[in-house]
């Protein structure tokens, strides 16, 4: 570089290249099923958020497999079809006891997982989490045992009452795991 720039121009512009790659994977692994909601008030955050906070265990693109953790493209949605098991959503204690801790900005993760992610599995009249609800239920934070357990009651109540396939039992509905 020019001008002195030296190390630290070079680990400006190694910075620069690396987010340009890591946003065009995840541009490029990003579903194309349904459009984000119009609350979300950052995008590129709530999917930054996804990637720093979520996408370890769960995969970038929300395929999880082969790891022991509920896949959520495609699937997630399906719990936005009861009031409980939408409210479980943000009571997961990752979510619940997040590092974020302004509820706008988790909203935003939360509903990027759900509608960008969850893609189609998300009813079409679903609302997003807003702020005041992620406030409210993040204070009810599950623990390991209770949301393996409540995780199976909502997912057999998502097949039976809201038309979620059966294969959902295959991710998400063992109490044991």
């Amino acid at each position: 570089m020019r001008g002195g720039g030296g190390a630290a121009g070079r680990r400006l512009v190694a910075v620069a290249v690396g987010a340009a790659i890591v946003s065009a994977a995840a541009a490029a692994t990003a579903p194309h099923t349904r459009a984000l909601p119009a609350a979300i008030t950052d995008p590129v955050l709530a999917r930054s958020d996804y990637i720093e906070h979520c996408g370890g265990c769960h995969g970038v693109d929300g395929r999880s497999a082969p790891a022991q953790v509920p896949e959520l493209r495609d699937r997630v949605g399906y719990f936005m079809c009861t009031p409980e098991a939408r409210a479980y959503l943000v009571r997961l204690p990752n979510v619940a006891h997040s590092r974020i801790t302004d509820n706008q900005e988790l909203a935003d993760l939360v509903n990027f997982v759900v509608f960008g992610l969850g893609g189609a599995s998300a009813p079409v009249d679903a609302q997003p989490f807003s702020a005041a609800e992620v406030a409210r239920e993040r204070r009810l934070a599950l623990s390991g045992p209770s949301l393996k357990a409540e995780r199976a009651r909502l997912v057999a109540a998502a097949i039976r009452r809201c038309g979620a396939p059966a294969s959902l039992k295959r991710f998400y509905g063992s109490a044991r795991g």
